[in-house]
């Protein structure tokens, strides 16, 4: 969704194709990460993994929150202008 969002939000093919670069950069560094997960956990332990696990939903409640925002703010300026 946030792809999608800052891709209408490039002003030129410049931009774009840095988003698209971007996009294929966190894709090659997921896998990794998700092909040597087993190593992670190992390291991190059970009190590492539960710790991982409330800063990641802290980052998905933060990007949800900020896209709420970004979808309500026209909606009330639409109200305001009427």
């Amino acid at each position: 969704t946030i792809s999608i969002v800052m891709m209408n939000d490039a002003p030129d093919i410049a931009h774009k194709s840095l988003l698209i670069a971007s996009i294929f950069i966190v894709m090659g560094l997921t896998h990794l990460i998700l092909m040597s997960s087993r190593k992670i956990m190992a390291f991190l332990g059970e009190s590492g993994n539960k710790v991982l696990t409330r800063i990641m939903g802290l980052i998905v409640m933060v990007i949800a929150v900020e896209l709420f925002f970004r979808g309500l703010k026209p909606i009330i300026q639409d109200i305001l202008i009427k």
